[in-house]
């Protein structure tokens, strides 16, 4: 209860006219840093918001080309680094880097995915579908508190088919991940990018060292506790509807596991 400013949260919480499981994911966000914050903010955080930044012609993402390079004088790529350099609050629960570390590692390059055909095709139709069914359960949908942003990483052959296929990116029942075991079946993200480039995650790096990831923009909805026994199908939150993800913890997750392959956005 003394750890991450729990007691005072569950207090709110209980005081939460839409419940104490709304008032707790709400306050998720403040475990980060007021810098990841901003620049999360500047992103966005709906499928709309990203689309904005597209160059793609018409912003349509309709070219054979999915990958393009955000210059590193733009506003958007010091968002991205601010995001991905970020620590949060407190000490995570998997600092697989320390502070001084981390500070060194360097962002050489980004890019932008465009990719029309899973954005209109499971983004879009997923996104929408979670709003309403927030709207049944009587939950007011919060940008930025039912979505969030998370790090994946992957080999780059894995990343190449996550970026051109035009339905599913992500194939959350049908991949692999070594913690599956730990908080049950899906495709896994981590809150700090950190602890996926520690974890390494990322394949074995390029000839001149560096390595990649992706930063996702995820549909996390209602999130519930990740468990072994969750196979694809998360439990029933109020009949008929499920939650939406899950998570490591409950009191401030550094890792979401998404079940469907239109909740992550690369």
């Amino acid at each position: 209860l003394l750890l991450r400013d729990c007691l005072p949260r569950l207090i709110d919480a209980a005081l939460c006219p839409q419940g104490p499981e709304v008032h707790i994911v709400r306050t998720w966000r403040e475990r980060l840093s007021e810098d990841r914050i901003a620049a999360e903010r500047w992103l966005g955080y709906s499928p709309e918001r990203l689309r904005r930044l597209w160059c793609s012609p018409s912003h349509m993402g309709r070219e054979d080309q999915k990958a393009y390079e955000v210059s590193p004088e733009s506003d958007e790529f010091e968002q991205v680094v601010a995001a991905f350099k970020a620590q949060p609050r407190e000490t995570p629960a998997y600092l697989l880097y320390p502070p001084a570390e981390w500070e060194r590692v360097q962002v050489v390059r980004v890019e932008r995915i465009e990719n029309g055909a899973q954005d209109e095709g499971s983004t879009r139709p997923y996104y929408n579908s979670v709003r309403r069914t927030f709207a049944d359960q009587g939950i007011d949908f919060e940008p930025g508190i039912h979505t969030c942003w998370g790090f994946h990483g992957a080999d780059s052959e894995a990343l190449d088919s996550i970026i051109t296929n035009p339905v599913n990116g992500f194939q959350p029942l049908a991949t692999g991940s070594r913690n599956s075991a730990v908080w049950g079946s899906g495709t896994y993200f981590a809150r700090d990018a950190q602890y996926v480039a520690g974890s390494h995650f990322c394949g074995q790096p390029a000839t001149d060292g560096s390595r990649q990831m992706l930063m996702c923009l995820l549909i996390t909805g209602m999130p519930c506790l990740g468990d072994p026994e969750h196979r694809g199908v998360l439990p029933f939150r109020q009949r008929p509807h499920r939650y939406n993800s899950s998570v490591d913890s409950l009191s401030s997750p550094e890792v979401y596991i998404v079940q469907h392959p239109g909740a992550a956005i690369p």
